[in-house]
């Protein structure tokens, strides 16, 4: 008998979907943050010879409207679920047959397997709640992104978030202001926030109002 808090169960699927009911968790994920995902991608302002690096791909529905913006754009994406990892290769064979997006599975310790320098632009969409060490993580987020690099950090506001049932189970929520004064404490600059409010289906199924926040930051140029 399988007597886990659901609401902790729920939590370590959309942390990392497996088995079964994987691709499930997925599309919801992948609907229930549609408009998050846009968000993002207006305010990446990707550029003809752009190359990103995703944290957290989910099903990778999105990527093909990342490519289409400029066929000179290049796509890197990291994930910790294998099933994802699976899943977003068949979204997008072509891409990956063309050498315009590549997806590599990771340990999910923060560490980049990328060069120093090697990307324009670095994004992720509801994942830092699972970062175990995030000083860390944008620390290895600056070292990989090119001089006047870009990111772009999305995620739900830390006073809606603690009210969702299933965020109680290994979640690190945050303010924009905590988040801005990480990445002033390791040297990004131009720090914008900008906060959205949306209608959708909370991950538990519940329609909710959601406040969200996407954080804008560049890397410093090198003297």
């Amino acid at each position: 008998m399988d007597d886990k808090d659901p609401m902790k169960k729920l939590a370590e699927q959309l942390r990392c979907p497996s088995g079964h009911q994987a691709e499930t968790i997925a599309d919801n994920m992948f609907k229930s943050n549609h408009n998050m995902i846009q968000e993002t991608i207006q305010t990446l302002a990707l550029e003809n010879q752009s190359v990103i690096l995703e944290i957290g791909f989910g099903n990778g529905k999105h990527i093909a409207q990342l490519l289409d913006i400029s066929p000179n754009i290049k796509y890197y994406g990291i994930e910790i679920s294998e099933a994802m990892h699976n899943l977003a290769i068949y979204h997008n064979q072509s891409a990956v047959e063309s050498d315009r997006a590549y997806f590599e599975k990771v340990d999910g310790s923060g560490l980049l397997p990328f060069s120093d320098n090697q990307f324009t632009h670095i994004f992720s969409v509801n994942t830092l709640y699972f970062w175990p060490d995030i000083d860390l993580s944008l620390r290895e987020i600056y070292r990989t992104l090119q001089d006047e690099g870009q990111l772009v950090l999305t995620f739900v506001e830390k006073e809606f978030g603690v009210k969702l049932p299933f965020t109680q189970h290994g979640f690190s929520l945050y303010t924009d202001d905590e988040i801005a004064n990480y990445l002033h404490q390791i040297g990004f600059e131009d720090i914008q926030s900008m906060t959205y409010t949306d209608d959708t289906t909370s991950k538990d199924g519940t329609p909710v109002k959601r406040t969200f926040l996407t954080v804008y930051a560049v890397k410093s140029e090198r003297d």
